[in-house]
């Protein structure tokens, strides 16, 4: 606890703990579903929480870089990249070269070879394909890179011909809102279900979803009533997608499920995000979860790299004895701690030694355009 506690104090400045609970919440589903056989569907709601936490998180970082007044520029656009690629990349790049060492030593190769790597280096691996178990848990960082890619890109061009923030944000919304449900049919066309819901370009509305609620509590100021009705909406679709989880198993075969399901488990979460994002008082008996909470919320991005493979590891060592139930649970504990262990440690020593590294964030308008506007105005 005093490594979770020294973590905190060092990291508890602006934080917000609604935010920080999605995030340590959807970590803990994700490593349950690896950690625990008969628990692995629950990982697909972890990751649909991942993508409308991120989403509504980067929505309200790129809302405010594109300025209201004067066309956006690329250097923004190019801003927004590098900050994003300095927080993401270089762990992911870390737990790559730990995926070659790991998968190597067991004499595992990706499919097509050593040379299908280079794939991995630029995020296409599952593009238009489901991904291999070969760094498995890189297909949903695949979605994230190219949504983070392709999103400032579209606002950027609506935005350009506009000169409207309001108009590019619909715009780039109502393109991402439409697009990837249709690959997604194709998608169930070529593909089993389960298949299709760890392709990139089909996926990437689950993180729009994310973005349009930012951009909604930016463009409404909403207040607390509305955050909650918008909350019971998202909680009343999540039960019944939940509910239509469990009458559709096994899930491997239920492609109607998956058709409503990779649409309304992000929206759901995503309805909960502004009302998740006010959310910081504790009472006082409570306060002492929110260390727990915050520090693990930090340390999610090196947990989800990492707990696949190092839990892997651990069942392998303790060989045909993990048979037995303690010896199975002993597995899960040992592996679950060395997870928590090489999670803090690359989570100070490397994540943000790069994220330091990051330029300041820039709006970089026009300057030359906002001053026309002004003299119009």
């Amino acid at each position: 606890m005093e490594f979770i506690q020294n973590s905190y104090k060092f990291h508890k400045v602006n934080r917000i703990f609604g935010l920080d609970l999605a995030r340590a919440g959807a970590i803990a589903l994700v490593v349950l579903a690896h950690a625990h056989q008969g628990s692995q569907e629950i990982g697909i709601y972890g990751v649909e929480l991942f993508f409308a936490l991120s989403g509504f998180l980067i929505g309200g970082i790129l809302y405010r870089c594109v300025p209201e007044e004067g066309r956006w520029t690329f250097a923004g656009v190019t801003n927004f990249w590098q900050r994003r690629w300095w927080r993401t990349l270089p762990a992911y790049y870390l737990f790559l070269v730990v995926a070659v060492i790991h998968h190597g030593l067991r004499g595992e190769v990706p499919e097509g070879g050593w040379g299908a790597l280079l794939s991995y280096l630029v995020f296409i691996p599952n593009l238009m394909s489901p991904n291999e178990v070969f760094y498995d848990v890189s297909w949903s960082l695949c979605v994230e890179e190219a949504f983070y890619l392709l999103f400032p890109l579209s606002v950027l061009v609506i935005h350009r011909i506009s000169e409207s923030r309001k108009v590019a944000f619909l715009g780039a919304l109502l393109l991402f809102a439409f697009v990837p449900p249709l690959l997604r049919e194709w998608a169930f066309l070529e593909y089993p279900a389960p298949q299709a819901r760890v392709m990139t370009l089909p996926r990437l509305d689950a993180i729009a979803f994310g973005v349009a609620m930012a951009v909604a509590e930016q463009v409404f100021s909403l207040p607390s009533r509305q955050r909650w009705g918008l909350a019971t909406v998202g909680g009343v679709l999540l039960m019944g997608t939940v509910f239509a989880h469990f009458l559709s198993r096994p899930i491997a075969e239920a492609e109607g499920f998956f058709r409503g399901a990779l649409a309304t488990m992000p929206l759901a979460f995503a309805l909960c995000m502004p009302l998740l994002g006010t959310w910081n008082a504790l009472p006082g008996w409570l306060e002492r979860v929110r260390p727990i909470v915050t520090t693990i919320s930090l340390w999610s991005y090196s947990i989800y790299l990492s707990h696949h493979m190092i839990l892997m590891a651990v069942v392998s060592w303790f060989g045909e004895s993990r048979e037995g139930l303690a010896m199975k649970l002993l597995a899960k504990v040992i592996g679950l701690i060395l997870v928590l262990v090489v999670s803090r440690f690359v989570y100070r020593h490397f994540e943000t030694r790069f994220t330091r590294r990051r330029p300041a964030e820039r709006h970089c308008a026009d300057p030359s355009r906002t001053a026309a506007r002004t003299v119009e105005m």
